[in-house]
């Protein structure tokens, strides 16, 4: 029989076909240089590549919405004073301060720092209880300061100095640094300086109720009347260190208590939004 010229054409492709797939497999199959056999890795789809950056875009997206939700700028507001009683006893319980406190790197509140600036006194809003504490026969007010700082993450924050008149005592110098976390943060560092009476002046004011020491001052009642203190009198001077550290969680004023002073501090918002972590009723505001 003899085989027509189309079917020896289609009999040497169909040849070609098998030998070209053999060597494209044995390519496929054969080993690397080191005898381990390369795996063939398959293409990312285009679909899941968009869908992973889909997902960190919108995760990126809600952190910042979360953040740019709460007040990022804010006003700050101390009054600091010295407790007026007895102190033999509790000159026994700090002991002086050896060490200077670092300040190389503390800002000093002014109107002319922009990270810090200084509020007039008509934008304070404890101008009456500072006004209280001075018309009080059992309490020093020495330091009233407000201003305006950014609100920022640990990492990024800066220490405020916190300073009185250092030719005056009682007085303070020291450093508070505010940073934002899952609540606002506070962490006073601070020298404080006092005159501790002679004897004749500690029976003067023996009759103050030590019982506040603990508790926010009453500085709505009635001056107790004292006999004016001998003109001759030993002062001795002290300087003694205090380190706190305690989250903001009141919208009004939070007080910290110290056995020989107060602080008494009050944030607000200055950006208009609302302060994270902190609520929004006050149950201890001081009338």
């Amino acid at each position: 029989m003899t085989l027509s010229k189309s079917f020896w054409s289609l009999t040497i492709r169909s040849l070609t076909l098998c030998v070209f797939g053999a060597q494209v497999y044995a390519n496929q199959a054969a080993p690397a240089e080191n005898g381990v056999s390369l795996p063939v890795t398959p293409a990312e789809s285009p679909v899941d590549s968009a869908l992973v950056t889909t997902a960190a875009v919108s995760e990126q997206n809600a952190e910042q919405h979360n953040q740019s939700q709460y007040a990022t700028q804010i006003n700050v507001e101390l009054i600091i004073f010295q407790r007026l009683f007895e102190q033999d006893s509790l000159n026994q319980k700090f002991p002086e301060l050896t060490s200077a406190i670092p300040l190389a790197d503390a800002l000093l509140p002014s109107a002319e720092q922009p990270q810090a600036r200084t509020l007039a006194a008509g934008q304070m809003q404890l101008n009456e209880i500072f006004t209280k504490f001075q018309q009080h026969g059992g309490y020093i007010p020495f330091y009233h300061q407000a201003w305006s700082q950014p609100l920022l993450q640990q990492s990024a924050s800066f220490p405020l100095r916190v300073q009185s008149d250092p030719s005056t005592v009682p007085a303070i110098d020291g450093r508070l640094l505010i940073w934002q976390d899952d609540k606002i943060e506070l962490n006073f560092n601070l020298a404080f300086s006092y005159d501790s009476p002679s004897r004749n002046s500690q029976q003067a004011f023996g009759n103050l109720a030590q019982s506040a020491v603990s508790t926010v001052p009453d500085i709505d009642a009635v001056k107790e009347n004292s006999t004016e203190a001998e003109t001759q009198q030993t002062v001795q001077r002290h300087t003694i260190q205090y380190q706190s550290q305690s989250s903001y969680t009141d919208s009004q004023m939070m007080y910290f208590d110290h056995p020989l002073f107060g602080i008494l501090v009050l944030i607000n918002s200055a950006d208009g939004k609302p302060l994270k972590g902190v609520n929004s009723e006050n149950n201890n505001e001081m009338q």
